[in-house]
């Protein structure tokens, strides 16, 4: 069998939905109370006393109840009572509403919110509020010492997109004038054609102006 929801769980789920989580709970019964929900969404904080039935039983079990309440609202933002459906007619829902106390109603099918928690801000005791503001003044200072160290990164970028852009530039500059140039084509070596010489042969008729020429009969005899 699945195991029965608790009261504690039933009232963490509704305000699970509004975006306040579980931060803490006491199932140690108190003046008044069953056990008590701690509840926050990071900024504020709510306790959430819950009265089971049997609390009903005791004659002045609702008035401590509503004692303990009234305390909590100087150390929490907000605090809530929670109750069985059954017993809602038991309390009256304008002093709640007078004294910023909210109230929710369960039963093993779920929980409902009756009246909202008035929110409010806490009082702080000046050793609180004292290191709350040295806390503050050094987040203040972090925050400035960030923003120093990003408008120096921002910088640093601004000049290497300056320098990229350049180098872009000369890039496509070079590769145009690359481009453009035409490399002279290697010359062909033509090659001549052989000549030979041919020399008249003895007994050839010459012309006039080699007749008598000596070289000429010596050259005529080599082959």
């Amino acid at each position: 069998m699945p195991r029965r929801s608790s009261p504690l769980d039933i009232v963490a789920a509704l305000y699970e939905e509004e975006g306040l989580y579980e931060v803490g709970r006491s199932e140690e019964a108190l003046l008044g109370t069953s056990a008590r929900l701690l509840l926050s969404d990071g900024k504020i904080e709510i306790a959430v006393n819950i009265l089971e039935e049997d609390v009903f039983t005791s004659r002045g079990a609702l008035h401590d109840a509503l004692l303990e309440a009234e305390k909590l609202l100087e150390r929490y933002e907000g605090v809530v009572i929670a109750i069985p459906r059954r017993y809602h007619r038991a309390i009256d829902e304008s002093v709640l509403m007078k004294h910023g106390i909210g109230l929710v109603i369960y039963d093993n099918m779920g929980a409902e919110e009756i009246v909202p928690p008035r929110i409010r801000e806490r009082k702080r005791s000046p050793t609180e509020v004292s290191d709350l503001e040295k806390i503050t003044q050094h987040r203040s200072e972090e925050i400035v010492e960030l923003k120093r160290e990003l408008s120096r990164v921002l910088r640093i970028l601004e000049e290497f997109e300056a320098r990229l852009d350049r180098l872009e530039k000369e890039q496509r500059r070079l590769s145009l004038k690359i481009g453009r140039l035409e490399l002279p084509k290697p010359v062909e070596k033509t090659q001549l054609p052989e000549t030979t010489m041919e020399y008249p042969r003895e007994g050839e008729k010459l012309p006039s102006f080699l007749q008598d020429n000596p070289w000429v009969k010596i050259l005529s005899r080599r082959e």
